[in-house]
């Protein structure tokens, strides 16, 4: 038995070599957008040749795509250039806030399953109450699969389509030079959490996300070309961004109980604001600790 693991061991070591080898030797003092965003295009073009299943999973690779893109893309904005950057820029933007509201109403209801059990405060109906509303406001979306499916599929070949006249643009950038703008992601995050304390807002948090997740996209892209080796930074980072999604999610869900559940949020108000103080301490916490 151990004679068969380390042989598996060997030969996932040797594949993965061989595979480091073969994109080595595509990338030369000059690296295209084109091998940049090989790995989106090869996960779009699965979810096109494939019937949709899930709606949710879906949707998610979809977000994931279009920011792991746009992150790529600003590496590349002065080989663009600045009219076609701003265009492709805005365009999946754009295609990204198609899937906004799916992917709300689904935040809204795993946020509420996850916090269900904690809220010993209040009445068992208005519990009920709250679960239904959020169950029905989802099954509304699962009632209009086939919809949601025409949907993610025209989406899905808009973003092909953009990222096809990407490919035809045949745009190409010195190393040094996306390593340069790669370092300008990292020093913006710096930046922005120097500013942030226990006190500063939801807002500032989620700005500060933003800036995380796109150098988190850009550090897995040179990871993936064999460029940088950061893999447990990257882990770190990962965490980081959960700890502010999860921020967000709670931040959003609880402004919509005050708008649409007023009567409930003096009950629900503590926890909200002890799990997002703990969420934000876990952040100012960790960013130290990543060092890149």
């Amino acid at each position: 038995m151990k004679r068969i693991r380390k042989t598996i061991v060997l030969n996932s070591t040797l594949e993965m070599k061989l595979k480091n080898k073969y994109i080595s030797d595509k990338i030369g003092r000059f690296v295209s957008l084109n091998l940049m965003l090989e790995e989106d295009m090869n996960t779009l073009h699965s979810i096109s040749g494939k019937e949709i299943l899930n709606i949710d999973e879906s949707i998610h690779n979809l977000r994931k795509s279009l920011k792991s893109i746009s992150a790529i893309l600003f590496l590349y904005e002065f080989q663009i250039g600045q009219k076609q950057y701003l265009q492709w820029k805005s365009g999946l933007k754009s295609l990204s806030k198609q899937f906004a509201q799916a992917r709300e109403d689904f935040a809204y209801l795993q946020t509420f399953k996850k916090i269900e059990d904690k809220l010993k405060d209040i009445d068992k109906s208005d519990l009920l109450e709250l679960r239904n509303h959020f169950e029905s406001k989802y099954n509304l979306i699962v009632q209009e699969n086939i919809v949601r499916k025409e949907a993610i599929q025209k989406g899905n070949e808009a973003i092909l389509k953009v990222l096809e006249e990407m490919q035809n643009s045949h745009i190409n950038s010195e190393l040094k030079l996306l390593k340069r703008r790669h370092l300008e992601s990292l020093k913006k995050t710096q930046k922005l959490f120097k500013r942030l304390s226990l006190k500063s807002s939801s807002e500032e948090f989620h700005q500060f996300r933003k800036y995380c997740k796109r150098f988190y996209l850009q550090q897995l892209v040179f990871n993936r070309l064999g460029l940088k080796k950061t893999y447990k930074q990257n882990k770190k980072l990962d965490q980081l961004t959960e700890y502010l999604g999860k921020e967000h999610d709670l931040h959003l869900f609880n402004q919509y109980l005050s708008v649409h559940f007023a009567d409930l949020l003096p009950l629900l108000r503590l926890h909200f604001m002890l799990k997002i103080r703990k969420l934000k301490k876990n952040t100012l916490m960790l960013y130290p600790k990543i060092n890149y």
